[in-house]
């Protein structure tokens, strides 16, 4: 098949991008999925707003600009990430191959809400979401129709998906070393304010922030508080954002994420990669988390006072981090089924086979 990803973002990146630098999750399973539908043949064209057009791992890499009817019309199937244009593409574009909506948003996004409209919903001839959650969440609110749409799994970054597991810090008999990855609007002030009674009942006790706050000093950073807050807070090192190569080795050495989220997660890469470097996962029980953990996870319910969700989160992590101490071979066999599942269920060569399966009944179904 001839198949275009069409992610009309302000993001620069290409499929090489997530090897080189942090990148959001949408971007990152863009440009993997992408990747692995060119190794398994199929013709792959991948449109952001690249700076750098030029051929990646296999798939062409164009800039948002070069979007044309002909472009278009030449795939067998256009996936559109994040953004209800389908009377758009069918209306100013004269569209008319199969064209499937994909996205990892919740609900409420302004990019998707063209979805309330019926004419919108039938130019699409599928639609694909990154969990149940999330599907029901659509149905409920755009009454986006069942029979047209799938859950496609979001998946590990390739670096996770052989990582060499380090023995766990109460096997080590070091302290625990705790990571948040997700941006920092999502709970890292939760976090901050949770840390100091974790790391008080579980001395030295550190957090390592792999999050772009960005310039300190810049004019209107609106999370220069929050790096002072990382500075200023014992046991807390801001990293900043990295590269997946560089985060699996991190991952490999945290005991755990920290992810006391704010935020209603449709799946959540950054649990699922740290669940496959053997981490255990301190989170809520709120969106797709649940489902994304898959039991695995130590939940707590989030709080609307986040001072009362700090405190909520603060227990939560030092009971479930004691816990592991406590019973090693219990931690142990957790970790063991942990990262299998994650290995086995969630993978982009796995998902690639599934798109490949779905996208071929799509172009060969009547319109």
């Amino acid at each position: 098949m001839r198949i275009n990803l069409v992610h009309r973002t302000i993001v620069d990146y290409t499929t090489e991008t997530p090897y080189e630098r942090g990148v959001g999750g949408s971007d990152a399973a863009n440009a993997y999925l992408a990747a692995e539908l060119a190794k398994l043949g199929h013709s792959v064209v991948l449109v952001t707003n690249t700076s750098t057009p030029g051929r990646f791992r296999g798939v062409e890499c164009l800039n948002k600009s070069s979007i044309t009817t002909d472009l278009l019309n030449s795939a067998d199937v256009s996936v559109v990430v994040n953004e209800s244009c389908g009377r758009e593409l069918r209306e100013k574009f004269g569209v008319t191959k199969p064209l499937v909506f994909w996205t990892g948003h919740a609900d409420d996004q302004p990019s998707i809400e063209g979805l309330e409209f019926s004419r919108e919903r039938r130019a699409w001839n599928g639609f694909a979401f990154v969990s149940e959650w999330q599907l029901g969440e659509f149905v409920h609110v755009f009454w986006v129709p069942r029979e047209k749409s799938r859950v496609l799994r979001n998946a590990i970054s390739p670096s996770f998906a052989q990582l060499e597991l380090e023995k766990p810090w109460f096997v080590r008999h070091e302290p625990p070393v705790l990571v948040y990855l997700s941006a920092p609007y999502r709970g890292l002030d939760v976090l901050l304010a949770a840390f100091p009674a974790i790391r008080a009942a579980i001395p030295d006790a550190r957090l390592k922030v792999f999050s772009n706050l960005g310039d300190v000093n810049a004019p209107g950073n609106e999370y220069a508080g929050l790096q002072r807050q990382c500075r200023a807070t014992d046991g807390v090192e801001y990293v900043g954002s990295i590269g997946q190569a560089e985060l699996a080795v991190e991952l490999r050495q945290a005991a755990a994420l920290a992810y006391p989220s704010t935020f209603l997660e449709t799946s959540c890469i950054a649990a699922l990669e740290a669940m496959a470097a053997g981490a255990l996962v301190l989170t809520a029980r709120s969106g797709a988390l649940p489902e994304t953990t898959a039991g695995f996870a130590a939940l707590v319910n989030p709080e609307n006072d986040p001072q009362a969700y700090a405190r909520a989160f603060a227990k939560m992590a030092i009971d479930s981090l004691r816990a592991d101490e406590r019973d090693p071979q219990a931690a142990l066999s957790r970790r063991e089924r942990q990262v299998a599942f994650v290995r086995e269920h969630y993978t982009w060569p796995k998902r690639a086979l599934e798109w490949q399966a779905w996208l071929s009944d799509l172009v060969r179904r009547p319109a």
